[in-house]
């Protein structure tokens, strides 16, 4: 069985407080080196110090109170601000607590931290070196959490679209293929997002915005450009869905692309009526379509803005029942005028917006 030792253990750092009690030291402080702090983003941070005087003696601190700041490396900017706390003042022991809040928002990177002490009307800095230098060094990194990784975004070129395809033919055309010369066509059901160049990550999330989209969505994969496209996820198949998914891909693949298919019914037409006052008042199916297994979207087109309108089902037999106005809008045209849209209705499985990966 193998193991591993990991350690838990306490900042504790001894900082030089000038004695102002009146005494007369002989000793001087001499530190080989200041100790750098380490902060870890994220994560609650606990820091201990110990002040001690010129003797390396422990400094009563009675009656003080202390200010811990966090700046960056040429102490110009500055991060945070705490009061610290007392633990002992005979022995000159003070913490302060960096929340996980505190430090979620900070860039990873050398910084600087300095220690102010105020008793009464007197105020002190600390020193971290025998040249009273009030400011140390302090590490602010990424250990605990992995550093953020922006996403990336993702199309669907047309050329991935649907297009005329060879009857019969493979299930996998690779992408320099996807067109072939058509002899007997029929329509390609499946289109595909651009290229996901994995650069040897094992994990690959990919995101994406669904519009009432009824169809599937899997991952494929290949080892180049010229390769054919294998599945390495599931289909799902998702019915009149809005909202965001995620898709993790798990494996080391040199390239991915997504999958789409929203070829589950099509056919389905409707006419609008328009008021002479430009709103929309009803819509009526003229062909209710074929194969539908989700309610379709529903969209009105043509000069004017605001309408809306949703179809209310769908039959067992794939044909979609009544389309009901939500929402009137205004400025719309019954016919085409010098000019202008006529207003028209437009009936699809939906669509996928806002493609991203990291």
């Amino acid at each position: 069985m193998y193991s591993t030792t990991v350690y838990l253990y306490q900042q504790i750092t001894k900082v030089l407080l000038v004695d102002t009690s009146g005494g007369y030291f002989t000793a001087r402080y001499d530190p080989v080196y200041a100790k750098s702090l380490t902060v870890n983003k994220g994560v609650d941070n606990v820091l201990l110090f110990e002040f001690i005087n010129q003797e390396e003696k422990p400094v009563n601190i009675t009656g003080s109170t202390f200010v811990f700041r966090l700046m960056n490396q040429a102490g110009n900017e500055l991060f945070l601000e705490k009061p610290m706390t007392v633990l002992s003042a005979t022995l000159g022991r003070v913490k302060v607590v960096l929340d996980s809040s505190d430090t979620i928002n900070l860039v990873a990177q050398p910084g600087s931290y300095s220690i102010q002490r105020t008793s009464g009307d007197y105020v002190q800095a600390a020193y971290v070196d025998a040249n009273s230098q009030a400011r140390a060094d302090c590490n602010i990194v990424d250990s605990i959490l992995p550093s953020f990784v922006p996403s990336a975004e993702l199309t669907i070129p047309t050329i991935y679209g649907k297009a005329p395809q060879v009857q019969p033919g493979p299930t996998n055309w690779p992408d320099w293929a996807l067109t072939p010369p058509p002899v007997n066509t029929t329509q390609l059901t499946e289109f595909y997002s651009s290229f996901i160049p994995t650069n040897g990550q094992r994990l690959t999330t990919i995101k994406m915005d669904l519009d009432t989209f009824t169809g599937t969505i899997k991952v494929q994969a290949a080892d180049n450009y010229e390769s054919v496209w294998v599945d390495v996820t599931d289909s799902t198949t998702y019915l009149s869905k809005t909202g965001s998914i995620y898709i993790n891909v798990l494996g080391y693949y040199p390239l991915l692309r997504v999958a789409f298919n929203n070829s589950k019914g099509f056919g389905a037409m409707a006419t609008i009526n328009v008021t002479p006052l430009g709103v929309v008042e009803s819509i009526n199916i003229t062909n209710p379509g074929q194969g539908y297994v989700g309610i379709p979207k529903v969209q009105i087109l043509g000069d004017g803005a605001g309408a809306e309108a949703e179809c209310i089902s769908v039959s067992p037999d794939g044909t979609i029942g009544p389309i009901v106005v939500t929402a009137p809008g205004s400025g719309y045209w019954p016919i085409q005028y010098q000019g202008t849209q006529q207003a028209t209705v437009l009936i699809s499985n939906g669509y996928v917006t806002n493609l991203q990966y990291r």
